[in-house]
Parts: C-alpha cells; structure tokens; sequence
C-alpha cells in the first residue's frame, strides 16, 4: 500500500519540474499595408518588418476565412516584406495576411486586408 506521505512527496516533485525544454521565443505580428499596384491578375502586398524575424509567411485566398488558398500562396515563406501576387482572376476579390517567424516560432497572423483586381 502507498502511504500519504509518499503520495505527497511524488505530486510534490512532479509539479515543482519544470520543461527542460525552453519555449520558443515570442515574435510579434507584421503590420500588414494596404496592397498595391492593383491590376487584372495581379497586385502587390507589404507589411512591416518585425525585430528578430528571419521570415515571413504569406497567406492569399478568395475567402475571408482562408478555408482555401490561392494556389502558391499558403504561408508562402519570404525574407522579404513584400510579395507581388500572380496568377489572379479579374475583378476578383482577395485576402492576405502574413505571420512573422523566428526559428520554430510563428507569431500570430496580422490583421486580415484585401484587394481587389480589376477588369
């Protein structure tokens, strides 16, 4: 039988252990711009750069969701903080967001913006 004072002493060590594992480092989210160089099948997309990021990924799609992404354009990664998106409808309109990353951390998504193309 398990006496009191072992079971003690087990949930006692157990809670006091701590992850030897450090969390990833926190990164914040880009400040995505309004798009540009608005065309037919195309546009432009910008974002500010975040201290400590090492890239950027680039989400692009027709629902404001993003349950579906443009083809080439789901976290799209970037060292760069701009993108020109290709392959687009006409008269279509989209959205984009962006993360910021820091080796395995991501940070949360920028505010959502849209575009969109015209005939």
């Amino acid at each position: 039988m398990i006496s009191f004072a072992f079971l003690l002493t087990v949930l006692f060590s157990v809670s006091s252990c701590k992850d030897d594992d450090d969390p990833a480092p926190a990164v914040a989210a880009p400040t995505v711009n309004a798009a540009t160089e608005i065309a037919a099948t195309t546009f432009k997309v910008s974002w500010t750069a975040v201290t400590g990021a090492d890239k950027y990924l680039l989400d692009v799609s027709k629902e404001a969701h993003f349950g579906t992404k443009v083809t080439g354009f789901d976290k799209k990664e970037l060292t760069t903080t701009n993108a020109t998106i290709t392959g687009l409808t006409a008269k279509t309109k989209y959205y984009y967001r962006v993360y910021a990353k820091k080796g395995t951390a991501t940070s949360a998504a920028s505010s959502v913006k849209s575009a969109t193309t015209i005939e």
